[in-house]
């Protein structure tokens, strides 16, 4: 069974062109953004469910909040590029889109009236700190412990993983891990020309800039090998297919583009899309499908994917939920953890009738486990061999939930 396919789109890494790809794939308006309030969630949920297809500017774990798996995609950038990128997009007025309502951050503002500096903006990392270790790992902090959940994430969850300087390559191994079947785009949203100044980066700004963000250079730095390392094991066959993807893709890049320094938010051309389909059409996509065809023979079987709650911790027992959201009629291994020692261990399976009526997909769900005597205070509840966490999960001291 395939499942919907999620794009964790980190700001100013070529996300507005990714979205164009589903366009040609799907139809205009049919991925769906998830740039959302809560109150709204059940709404997302049944369109993502429907389409298929969506992401947005939103961390690893929207499988919890939509209570179903998904397939995960995503494409980095060089940290420093993206964080320059979207100073420039700040200050011009986000293409537009401000004068549209489109909402901005004190610091974008600032950006846009002249008033914060390049070197001021990348010196701090004002377009966000290690800001891949965070939306990959979907840890509130980056740290090393983060930093290697984000790349169990980037290795074994996110199904496809692309850089943003390799567009063609990351469509088409998405193409491959999915059912759409034309690996193509057309160049979306780029900062258009700026009457500003532009003033090089200083090389003190650059050197702090890439010392603050470490982490995310050696995320990114993983993707490039998971990329590189694809390549070499598909052999000709993906090369193949590359080489024509390209040739395409140079074809339609000579297209007049409405779309190239606007968002397809804010109107899309139809007449566009029609061209650019038309441009497909005149090739032999023969290498293209012999190597879709080569690699969903291939594709590894659909991680596990969880949610779960810690409800209670009374007279010695922690109790609550888990599901396996990929695979319903699994239970759930649990471990009780002090620090990085395992103290108690138990599964889900007890009737749960309030959590299947909250839209998941089992009603035994609840596990109670037995605390052994002279368990320490500040014990967690984990997933047994997982980087997936439940909600409420620790730390808990003397009955109370403290983190």
């Amino acid at each position: 069974m395939s499942f919907p396919i999620f794009f964790i789109h980190p700001p100013k890494c070529g996300g507005s062109t990714v979205i164009s790809f589903f366009d040609l794939n799907k139809g205009k308006d049919q991925f769906i953004n998830f740039d959302w309030d809560q109150s709204n969630g059940e709404n997302y949920r049944a369109r993502l469910l429907e389409n298929r297809i969506g992401g947005g500017h939103r961390p690893y774990g929207i499988h919890r909040i939509v209570r179903y798996p998904v397939n995960y995609c995503t494409i980095l950038r060089d940290p420093l590029a993206r964080q320059i990128s979207h100073y420039w997009y700040a200050a011009n007025g986000k293409n537009g889109e401000v004068m549209r309502g489109v909402s901005v951050s004190p610091d974008e503002a600032l950006a846009q009236q002249g008033a914060l500096s390049l070197d001021e903006w990348v010196g701090e990392s004002l377009g966000g700190r290690n800001l891949f270790v965070h939306m990959l790992s979907g840890e509130p902090v980056a740290n090393e412990a983060s930093l290697a959940i984000a790349r169990t994430h980037l290795r074994e969850h996110i199904g496809t993983v692309g850089v943003c300087e390799n567009m063609s390559e990351f469509l088409l191994r998405l193409c491959g891990a999915s059912e759409l079947n034309l690996p193509f785009y057309f160049e979306t949203n780029r900062t258009s020309s700026l009457s500003k100044d532009r003033r090089p980066l200083s090389d003190t700004a650059r050197q702090k800039f890439i010392e603050d963000n470490r982490l995310d250079y050696e995320l990114f730095q993983d993707a490039n090998r998971i990329v590189d390392t694809y390549a070499k094991e598909a052999g000709s066959i993906f090369s193949n297919a590359l080489e024509l993807v390209h040739v395409i893709q140079a074809e339609i890049n000579q297209l007049e583009n409405p779309h190239v320094f606007s968002s397809t938010v804010f109107g899309f051309d139809g007449s566009f899309l029609s061209k650019v389909h038309e441009v497909i059409r005149r090739f032999d996509l023969a290498p293209i499908n012999d190597y879709l065809k080569f690699a969903r023979s291939r594709q590894p079987a659909s991680v596990d994917l969880f949610d779960g709650f810690v409800d209670t911790v009374r007279d010695g027992v922690v109790s609550g939920w888990a599901v396996n959201l990929t695979r319903p009629d699994r239970q759930v291994p649990l471990e009780v953890r002090v620090g990085t020692q395992i103290v108690a261990t138990g599964w889900s399976g007890e009737p749960r009738p309030d959590v299947a009526s909250a839209g998941y997909p089992s009603a035994r769900t609840g596990f109670s486990i037995p605390l052994p005597d002279g368990t320490p205070e500040g014990f967690r509840v984990a997933i047994a061999d997982s980087t997936e966490s439940l909600h409420n999960a620790g730390t808990w001291r003397q009955g109370w939930h403290c983190e």
